[in-house]
């Protein structure tokens, strides 16, 4: 693929879909001889373009993106999508059974804090110096029932998305 065909590839992506490893990826490397203005003028364009949307603010949280999920059951969680930052600002857990549940909160498969939650929906935020916490695609936050009902459990997280 000729360097040329940069502008081809990338044409139709907007920014949000627009991924870094794309523009690593994309085309061979460029020249600046006289064919190649065009291209590096569209690939600068790209990439500032880019940066003014992503590291405009530097990793602050967005605003107006604060939101809690309820409901979350035992073996689900929250999850960052491509170009996502979440923070995870609480935490919630309660148990509606009338016996103790155990959990495990983990990011992936790294446990980050196990825990009893006493029966009849008793809430729980024991999570300290655990947060805020930072998710980004691949490190998910998840609550896995290990004994008790996981039937009886639910989870609010608050969180908001900060500038990826």
């Amino acid at each position: 693929m000729r360097g040329t065909e940069i502008r081809q590839q990338l044409r139709n992506q907007t920014l949000q879909d627009l991924l870094t490893t794309t523009i690593k990826t994309v085309g061979d490397r460029i020249f600046p001889d006289d064919m190649a203005v065009l291209d590096l003028e569209a690939l600068n364009q790209i990439v500032n373009s880019w940066r003014s949307t992503h590291a405009a603010s530097y990793a602050q949280v967005l605003p107006n993106s604060g939101a809690i999920a309820e409901g979350i059951g035992a073996g689900n969680g929250i999850a960052a999508g491509d170009n996502q930052v979440i923070e995870v600002i609480g935490i919630s857990m309660a148990n509606a059974g009338g016996a103790p549940i155990n959990i495990s909160v983990q990011l992936g498969n790294l446990i980050l804090m196990s825990a009893a939650i006493p029966p009849t929906g008793t809430p729980s935020s024991e999570f300290g110096s655990l947060l805020p916490m930072t998710l980004s695609k691949g490190c998910d936050l998840k609550f896995i029932v290990t004994g008790g009902t996981p039937a009886d459990f639910s989870a609010k997280v608050a969180y908001a998305f900060r500038v990826s």
